[in-house]
Order: structure tokens, then sequence, then C-alpha cells
């Protein structure tokens, strides 16, 4: 006797083109995203203008004070962002905490890539900051001296070193990137490095997160974890403060030049420190050249967007207006604002 089974259902076909509702869920969703950034500049900016207008010179003097006042910030700020994005966009952490997925040759890399990236960006932004200068813009730059105060410098230290690192890694390949890969994980790669350097809120740190984001954007999706990244960029910012401290102690002179961006009538007698740096920083830059042409020569596993996907993204995407926001606000606080003379 012949037999019949049901078929089992099958998922209906995903047509290239959303609907109208479908656009409508996914252009929330990406102002849902836009949403919690815009919390994170807002809260960031906000808590600095209420500082600087409310809190005496004598208060900002104390440098313990303004130390902690400066890493509060963005912890807050951060922090507040993290939560809201977990909540509104409904992510799951668990899965990106995990050890399996990458192994040491993959850390030495993105290490190697990601220290090299510093120096680079640091060249890139020094020739900007040269040929601004020829038309007579200049604007301040982040500035990571050391302090007198011994709690002061260790606060700074445990924020850069440690704390910053894992709060950024968490919002930008966490909440960021994972809740913007689902239809186009190359868009979304490009868009967090974008962000992830805009933070930053200085031309100049811009091009050092845009540049490091990608790698760190691409390792945490082939690994399926956020611990990679987060290793990287604790690396990354501890051995950037310890030559940076080094320098500011064996040889002032140069250090201070080198943050107004001119290193003229240094002479000849410069410490070791600034020699070990430099070799340090040119060798790890040529190990991460090498590094990249191997990687781009092997190429990866990553997905290539289908055509449903690229017609999910960056034509949603454009009309998403809370992004339009985010971008405007960041183009100004990063390219305009530095720029505008301010009363003396």
């Amino acid at each position: 006797m012949e037999q019949f089974y049901a078929m089992p259902p099958q998922p209906a076909p995903v047509s290239v083109k959303p609907d109208k509702e479908e656009r409508r869920q996914i252009r929330k969703k990406y102002n849902l995203v836009a949403a919690v950034l815009l919390v994170n500049i807002f809260i960031f900016n906000g808590i600095a203008i209420i500082g600087s207008i409310f809190l005496s010179n004598s208060v900002w003097e104390n440098e313990f004070f303004s130390t902690a006042f400066s890493c509060c910030v963005p912890i807050i700020s951060e922090i507040t962002a993290i939560i809201l994005g977990i909540k509104l966009l409904g992510l799951d952490f668990k899965p990106l905490a995990t050890l399996d997925g990458f192994n040491g040759g993959t850390m030495f890399k993105l290490i190697t890539l990601g220290v090299g990236l510093q120096t680079a960006a640091s060249m890139i932004a020094a020739i900007i900051t040269a040929i601004l200068k020829m038309f007579g813009l200049e604007a301040p730059t982040a500035d990571l001296s050391a302090t007198t105060s011994l709690p002061a410098n260790l606060l700074m230290y445990f924020y850069a070193c440690l704390f910053g690192p894992i709060l950024e890694e968490l919002l930008y390949r966490g909440v960021l990137l994972q809740s913007m890969r689902k239809y186009n994980e190359k868009f979304a790669i490009f868009l967090s490095a974008a962000i992830f350097g805009l933070m930053h809120q200085n031309y100049q740190q811009f091009i050092l997160g845009f540049l490091v984001g990608i790698p760190l954007a691409v390792v945490t999706i082939k690994s399926g974890s956020i611990i990679p990244s987060i290793f990287t960029h604790i690396i990354m910012n501890t051995s950037a403060m310890f030559f940076n401290c080094w320098i500011q102690y064996s040889d002032p002179e140069y250090y201070q030049a080198s943050l107004s961006g001119s290193t003229e009538n240094l002479g000849t007698d410069i410490s070791t420190a600034v020699v070990v740096t430099i070799i340090f920083r040119f060798a790890v830059m040529l190990a991460a050249l090498v590094v990249g042409i191997v990687v781009l020569i092997k190429g990866g596993n990553m997905s290539r967007p289908t055509p449903a996907g690229k017609a999910r993204t960056m034509p949603v995407f454009v009309t998403a207006a809370l992004w339009w926001i985010v971008f405007i606000l960041y183009a100004f606080i990063n390219f305009v604002a530095p720029f505008i003379p301010t009363a003396q």
C-alpha cells in the first residue's frame, strides 16, 4: 500500500525588495539604534556642558576631580546607552562572551594591525593638521598627559586602559554592530567603524577609530566573540599610554612640542624613550602592513550581502531620520566645533 507523507510547510520566499510594511519595521529598528547613539551623545555632551557652566575654576584646577569628572562622563553615557540598547533591541550578549572561534594567531594578527594602525593614523592626522595650519585652521588635540596627582593618574589609566575599552567594545562592536548586521555584514562593519571614530569627537582620533574599527568588527563577526576586540583595544590603549608617559617624563620638551604639533628647535638631543618609541611604532606598522596584505590575499569567510539584503540596508537606512541627526551632530562636533574661535 502506498504511503503518503505530508510535506513540511515551506517558508515563504523572500522578495528582493521589502514591501511597505517590512520597510517600516526595518526603518523602526534602524531608528532605535540611532536613538541609542543619540542618548550617548546627549548625555556625554550634556554633562560636560553642565559641568563647564556650573563648576568653578577652582574645582577644575583640582587634578583628581577634573580627571574623575572626565572619566565619569563617558562611563555614565556609555553604560546608559548599552543598557538601553540591550532593552530596546532585544540583544543577548551571552553568545558573544565566548573563548571559542579564535586562537592565538588571530589575536596576534589583530593586535599587530591595531597597534600598527595607531601609528598610521597618527601620521595621517599629523599631515592633515599641517595642511590645516597652512590655511590658519587649528584644532585642540586630546591631551593624555599624566598629572602631578598619583590618584588622578591611576584613575585615568584604569579608565583608558581597561574600563573604557570594555565599555566602548560593548557599545560599538556589541550593540551597534550586532543590531545592524542582519542583512548586510559589510555595511554594519563600516557603519560601526565610522561611528566608533566619530564618537571620539575630534578629527585626529576619528581617523584612528575608523581605521581600527574595521578589523575589530571583522574579527568580532568571524569569531562570534567580542573578547578579541576587547583584548586588542586594551592592548592598544595600554601601549599608547605607556609610551606617552615614558616620553612625557623622560623628554618633556619633545612631549610638549609633539602636543603642539611642532618639533622645531628641539635640537638633536632626543631621549632614549623617543628613539625606542619611534622604532617600535614603525616596526609594528610595517608588520601590520604585511599582515594586512596577507589577510587581503587570503580573503575571509565574510558572507556576501544578497540582493535582498542590499535592498534592506542602504535604501531603507537613508530614510531613517534619526540617523541623519546622528551624522549631523557628529559632523559638527568633530569637524566644525573644534575650529570655531572661543572667547579668551
